[in-house]
């Protein structure tokens, strides 16, 4: 009887010890959940997704009345968005890495305090030439290699 307890004790502690994770090298062992966590997110597309600008001109952005400042690209034509004051659309063209927004638009109020940093946003627009995308991130480069304008995506409810 002790003898069979005993072969049951040792029976289970090789059990035990084939199942445990082995440890390659001192490297951690990762759950499934922190491999996924790992992977990078794949890329936001350009169009039809909400672009909240998050800096301009190598500067932080303030919300314009209390409103963040963005850009919707809708199809390969479009744009329309908030520029810190007023609403604003236009035209765009996307060809390639290349972007060009064409005449823009606006709505015409005045608001105190945030004009100049609407028109520094209106500008860089104009000057846009190329973007990248990586993730959920946009940054948009001028004609001089600058990034001028950097937007991240916004997922609405």
């Amino acid at each position: 009887m002790k003898i069979n307890k005993l072969l049951l004790i040792l029976t289970l502690i090789l059990c035990l010890v084939a199942c445990a994770p082995t440890d390659s090298g001192g490297a951690a062992t990762k759950t499934m959940a922190e491999t996924v966590e790992d992977e990078s997110k794949p890329d936001v597309p350009l169009t039809n997704t909400y672009w909240k600008l998050v800096a301009l001109n190598g500067g932080a952005v303030q919300p314009g009345e209390g409103k963040e400042l963005h850009m919707i690209l809708k199809g390969d034509d479009r744009v329309s968005g908030y520029s810190g004051c007023n609403q604003f659309m236009g035209s765009v063209v996307v060809n390639g890495d290349g972007l060009s927004f064409g005449p823009i638009a606006g709505t015409r109020r005045m608001c105190e305090g945030s004009m100049d940093q609407e028109n520094a946003f209106l500008q860089a627009l104009e000057s846009a030439y190329r973007f990248s995308i990586s993730g959920e991130d946009l940054a948009v480069e001028n004609a001089n290699g600058e990034i001028a304008m950097r937007f991240v995506a916004v997922y609405l409810e």
